[in-house]
């Protein structure tokens, strides 16, 4: 059995040891005289003036804005304008000035480090270029030496032009993320300098193998002493050890060190354990083999790592610290909602907060690398991560018409990304991209492998991966070069699998299910892209896009495919951009498990009763406010961790639906009855198509597009509903059916041409309604699409409207009831595990709209300038029932040291500013973020009101 295994630490330690050595730890922060965040104080324009990169030229018109900045999503929104991106300003050229001050000695070393930049920015420092880099996503660092003052005022101005980046959704613009100032002696530990591996881990003991680089920026030869000590995660320190090394003029030494950690404490997903390191160079005029104070060192580095073992397999998936771990992961792009690209701590601490609830163990950064801090947060809440850089390599990537090339773009980004991230214990894969065709830009075996070789020249304790989504590239040798292997949707890796069945596999895209939060349409989907009419898709969670599948689909494929790693749903969030199916008229996706403003949907409930087993979910869906519905059919769907649960209206019990049960169909009159057809493959038969078995089929002999098959019900029937399950999508079939009650006269009941709609992927299944008697019934193909041949697994005839055999899947996962008759008042669930009540949840009916809630995430803030609250604020009635269709306008005000960092609503259609003091109410619900003050303490008093409606208030603290 094949499988790939690596031992790892992770995170940052810097130093050769050979003797014990007392040591006390010195006091560091993660901003120090040493490394300053460049964070206000910043002006910025939009445009290209001349000369704005002087240090002379006045900017004083400009506006006074905060970095992270993304001078996009203040909008304004264009309508008429795609949704792909959002439908915002993001493309142009903006500029970036800030002075600064410096008092250093001669020979200090000056470096400006940003974490992303989007886009193609250039660096001036006191009107000179320093620094310019070629892709938005990765991080990079500019040698400010040589260009700045060390005593005095210096001047930094970055022009960034977004015009030449390609994207497939909302990618921000500006300087989004952080900006270091760091200052160094001239002799220092090198930029991601560090490594560290564990290359054997017991119960016992770990070896902890250490590399760490000095660079020496003198015009002589230098001896320092390198010192290692580290933390346990009790806090507690064992000791250190110091050696001293020679470093060349103006070069660098890497040294190496190991040491053994005896009864580790693992990380782990259920405890992420985190040791502390502290590396330390010293003069070596203060080196002392006895005693080293650390108050005397020229550079310092203290970081987090975590010890722990991992593999992937080829049969049994995904092993952590000795045990099978199912991936439960999600994708999340890098937007921040109504935030925009900008990167809040918080604001993805949020997120991966209600992520875990739901039961997520890994997130896929797609498609790009990410903010350093998001791995520093998957390293403390226990998330394994899949590590990403690309989406494709042409324009997504930041490639110009073909250039730079391949191995010169893949081995500045890569190796951007890998050198920073790789000791981070919670990632367990670097992806070189993601659904990438073979194409002229695109894989081929050569170039993939070269990639992957970059990343292991960098680090080898992790596998290499890619996501794919072309089945034919297994065959085609591509991914020879990887280790793992990821696929998206569809089962896509089976043919992987049979071909290459020694290579691990991971489900890196599943799902892409659709759904509006609070939307629902009780005319339930006959397919999962027989979408609502209008612009939402329905909480029903019964639709998907048309490459994918529903939710409960992937569940099974899971279950049946252990040799699967895991599944990566796309996506955890809804995000900005493209907006399928409504790609024209929305500007925010519908594939989220939680909308846009971090509300979740219902089917965030799904994922939670299948994830987390061991935890108690009751809930039920719709709401219920139906009044146009009274006496007619409103479907009732209960999402548990129990294994069934009894449904209640106005204390009338609906009965009771256990889980794996399926209702009975209606009689399917074809069913073993005599076929004929045009003609038959071999093997392929005629009765294939009406004997219940959907690994069967019947196929035409050959493409010629003209065949039919016609079934004999042996008397006069009433046919209702015609259903035909074919082998590839239903587009790809021209038909008429026909019915004749003698064989010798035929009436069209239903008719279909070929569609290359939807674009890629689509249903299987057609159902057509009919009203007519028959005892024969025949469909005659007329129009085939390519690679096509008439062919179709199951042929139905029913006396009432069938379901799709597809849906089945849902019966296993949730409870459904979808036949209750609608009345105001009360519905109640009363949910079982093992014939024991586990939990109830009651869905009520509201009254018109009285009063607002506004429930804040915390109450206690950091007065950092960057801390965030996220104020859910609904309308109730004046029982205090949640209005799910209330939409009324809400005025927000903020008083005291704090201020609105945006607003929405989660509604993909709507085009109202982010950065607003109101918003509508999207079925009952809105969120407001809140923004504290830096530097400024004191209490911040929320007040949501509207027309009509009881405002509320609440309070929170900012402190320091």
């Amino acid at each position: 059995m094949f499988f790939f295994k690596r031992v790892f630490v992770g995170m940052a330690i810097l130093c050769l040891v050979a003797t014990a050595t007392a040591v006390s730890f010195a006091a560091t922060s993660a901003e120090s005289a040493n490394s300053i965040r460049l964070t206000k104080g910043w002006r910025f324009a939009l445009g290209d003036p001349a000369g704005a990169e002087s240090s002379g030229f006045d900017d004083s018109s400009w506006s006074e804005v905060r970095v992270p900045h993304d001078w996009a999503i203040a909008g304004p929104f264009d309508p008429d304008e795609d949704g792909f991106a959002a439908k915002l300003p993001w493309k142009g050229v903006g500029w970036y000035r800030k002075e600064f001050m410096l008092d250093r000695a001669p020979g200090s070393r000056v470096y400006l480090d940003f974490d992303g930049v989007m886009a193609f920015p250039q660096v001036y420092i006191n009107g000179k270029l320093a620094g310019e880099w070629d892709y938005g996503y990765t991080s990079f660092r500019v040698d400010a030496t040589d260009f700045v003052n060390l005593r005095g005022k210096n001047v930094i101005a970055v022009r960034v032009d977004t015009t030449n980046h390609g994207t497939r959704w909302y990618p921000g613009a500006g300087i989004y993320r952080k900006v270091m100032l760091e200052v160094r002696e001239p002799i220092h530990i090198a930029e991601w300098g560090v490594f560290v591996t564990t290359p054997e881990v017991t119960d016992d003991a770990a070896t902890i193998r250490a590399r760490a680089t000095v660079e020496n920026h003198t015009d002589k030869e230098t001896e320092v002493g390198v010192v290692f000590s580290y933390r346990d995660p009790k806090g507690k320190s064992p000791g250190s050890k110091a050696q001293l090394i020679k470093i060349p003029a103006g070069g660098s030494k890497e040294v190496e060190f190991t040491e053994e950690i005896r009864d580790p404490k693992r990380w782990d997903v259920d405890h992420p354990y985190l040791y502390t390191l502290q590396t330390s160079v010293i003069p070596s005029t203060e080196y002392d083999d006895k005693e080293i104070d650390l108050q005397t060192a020229i550079d310092q580095v203290v970081t987090p790592f975590g010890i722990r073992t991992f593999e992937f397999t080829a049969d049994d998936g995904f092993h952590l610290n000795g045990r099978r771990v199912q991936l439960y992961g999600v994708n999340l792009h890098h937007d921040h909602g109504p935030l925009g690209a900008a990167f809040y701590v918080r604001a993805m601490e949020r997120q991966l907060e209600i992520m875990k609830e739901m039961g997520v163990n890994a997130l896929r950064t797609s498609h790009n690398a990410p903010a350093p801090e998001v791995l520093e947060l998957c390293d403390r809440m226990g998330i394994i991560v899949w590590d990403e850089c690309f989406d494709k390599w042409n324009h997504t990537a930041d490639r110009v018409l073909g250039k730079p090339s391949h191995e010169e773009h893949g081995e500045r980004h890569l190796r951007s990304m890998v050198l920073r991230d790789r000791n981070h214990p919670s990632i367990v894969l670097w992806s070189i991209g993601n659904e990438i065709p073979d194409d002229r830009e695109g894989v081929n075996p050569e170039r993939v492998r070269m990639m992957a070789d970059i990343v292991r020249k960098y680090d080898t304790t992790r596998p290499t991966t890619i996501g794919s989504c072309f089945p034919e590239h297994a065959a085609k040798g591509i991914h020879a070069g990887l280790d793992v292997v990821g696929w998206n949707y569809m089962r896509r890796y089976s043919s992987h699998r049979e071909l290459t069945p020694e290579q691990p596999i991971i489900y890196s895209e599943s799902a892409s299910a659709l759904s509006t939060r609070g939307f629902y349409d009780p005319e339930l989907s006959e397919t999962k892209t027989d979408y609502s009419p209008g612009l939402q898709v329905d909480s029903y969670d019964l639709n998907s896009a048309s490459w994918s599948d529903i939710a409960d689909q992937e569940f099974r494929l899971m279950r049946e495919d252990s040799f699967v790693a895991g599944e990566f749903v796309w996506t955890g969030f809804d995000y900005l951009g493209e907006p399928t199916p409504y790609s024209r008229e929305a500007k925010s996706s519908y594939f989220g498990i939680v909308d846009l403003s971090g509300i979740p949907k219902d089917r965030y409930w799904l994922y939670r009763s299948h994830w987390r087993p061991d935890v108690t979910t009751v809930h039920i869906l719709p709401h219920w406010n139906w009044s146009e519905r009274i006496g007619q059919n409103v479907p009732v769907f209960v999402y548990t961790n129990g294994d069934s649960a009894e449904l209640f209206l106005n204390g009338k019990s609906l009965g009771r639906r256990t889980k794996g049960e399926v209702p009975k169909r209606p009689l399917n009159f074809a069913a073993n009855r005599p076929l004929v057809t045009s003609t038959s493959e071999a093997g392929n038969e005629p009765s294939h198509a009406c004997d219940g078995d959907y690994s069967t089929r019947w196929c035409a002999e050959s493409d010629d597009p003209v065949q039919w098959l016609e079934v004999d019900l042996g008397e006069l029937q009433p046919v209702k509903c015609v259903l035909i399950e074919f082998e590839k999508e239903a587009k790809n079939y021209g038909y008429v059916v026909k019915a004749s009650q003698d064989g010798e006269n035929w009436t069209a009941v239903a008719t279909k041409k070929v569609s290359r709609e939807p674009q890629w992927g689509g249903p299987s299944t057609a159902i057509h309604d009919t009203d007519v008697e028959a005892r024969f019934v025949r469909i005659e193909f007329e129009e085939l699409g390519r690679h096509t041949w008439a062919s179709i697994r199951e042929f139905g005839v029913y006396p009432e409207r069938a379901n799709s055999a597809y849906y089945d899947c849902t019966y296993d996962y949730r409870l459904r009831w979808d036949d209750v008759i609608y009345e105001p008042g009360e519905l109640k669930a009363v949910a079982y595990a093992d014939g024991n009540e586990i939990g109830t949840t009651v869905m009520k009916t509201a009254g018109e709209p009285a009063q607002l809630r506004l429930t804040p995430d915390r109450t206690e803030l950091t007065a950092s300038g960057d801390d965030l609250c996220y104020l859910l604020v609904e309308a109730l009635d004046e029982d205090g029932v949640l209005c799910p269709l209330a939409e009324n306008r809400i005025n927000f005000k903020v008083e005291g040291p704090g201020e609105i960092a945006g607003v929405d609503n989660g509604n993909p259609i709507s085009i109202e500013p982010f950065q607003a003091d109101y918003r509508q109410l999207f079925f009952g619900k809105a969120m407001l973020v809140v923004r504290t003050h830096e530097g400024e303490e004191g209490t911040i008093k929320i007040s949501a009101e509207s027309a009509g409606l009881a405002s509320t208030t609440v309070e929170v603290s900012s402190s320091p």
